[in-house]
């Protein structure tokens, strides 16, 4: 009886010890917590915490050149990416164009693909819109729409089916988009190719997808020219566009695959016209 009250006396004075420390923490932590934001705010309010880290960060295009290792002929432009912390470096080197992300302590580049985890969208890759070929060009919606995606497809691609299903769609719900369609021949003939392009028809190519491209609705479509579809080819290749479908956001934003009409809609936004206020 003795041994077990001396062990109930010890247990109970360990517990009161432990007791004494947990509250000697706590004391300490609530303290620390309640210092801590004073300090923050002291910090936030001297430092780039205050805002817009951009506001404290500078790069041009003649201290990017210097950054980047030997073989960097020339940069095109530097601008932020939505990546926080990034400068989107672009350039030529060796006659091809490539992009590059600089952090902004500028010890570091980062090459290859950054995937935006919303839409799939390998934000790396992009092009420049002006130097797209119009010559073979069907378009989707009304040729004045004030917003262009532009698509490059093969009709006998069955995600490319699925997308220009979507795309039909897109236009019929959203008419200040257009979409132009540009035939590039992976998979299909180069000669359907231009013919298609040529007969700037959206029923022929709905045709072409459904049967791909063998329907006999096909042997009606005139010999054409393939000028168009080189062009197209040559393009495709200095940008590396080197599967279908691709879509070329406003932006030059590259977004290889199909997409749902609501994706390609929540893609396109940043793109609409803003609303006339009275």
């Amino acid at each position: 009886m003795y041994k077990h009250g001396f062990v109930a006396v010890k247990v109970k004075e360990a517990r009161s010890y432990r007791g004494q420390q947990r509250r000697w923490f706590f004391g300490v932590f609530l303290l620390l917590v309640l210092l801590t934001p004073t300090v923050v705010l002291a910090f936030g309010n001297a430092g780039c915490g205050a805002g817009e880290c951009r506001d404290c960060h500078s790069l041009d295009a003649q201290e990017a050149l210097k950054l980047l290792p030997p073989g960097a002929d020339k940069i095109n432009s530097v601008s932020f990416s939505e990546v926080g912390g990034l400068w989107r470096v672009e350039g030529e080197a060796q006659g091809k164009p490539f992009s590059v992300y600089v952090d902004f302590s500028k010890r570091y580049i980062i090459a290859g693909n950054i995937i935006r985890i919303k839409d799939g969208a390998n934000i790396g890759h992009k092009v420049e819109v002006a130097q797209i070929p119009t010559a073979g060009a069907i378009t989707l919606g009304v040729p004045s729409a004030p917003v262009t995606l532009h698509v490059f497809t093969d009709v006998r691609c069955s995600h490319c089916k699925t997308l220009h299903q979507n795309l039909e769609t897109l236009v019929k719900r959203t008419p200040e988009v257009k979409v132009q369609i540009h035939l590039l021949p992976i998979m299909m003939d180069r000669e359907l190719a231009a013919a298609l392009g040529c007969s700037n028809s959206v029923q022929m190519l709905r045709a072409a997808y459904t049967s791909q491209g063998s329907s006999n609705l096909m042997d009606k479509l005139a010999p054409c020219d393939s000028a168009g579809v080189k062009a197209v080819e040559t393009f495709a290749r200095k940008w590396q566009l080197n599967s279908t479908p691709s879509m070329i956001l406003p932006d030059g934003q590259v977004v290889r695959g199909a997409r749902s009409v609501e994706v390609i809609q929540e893609m396109l936004q940043p793109f609409m016209p803003k609303a006339q206020t009275p």
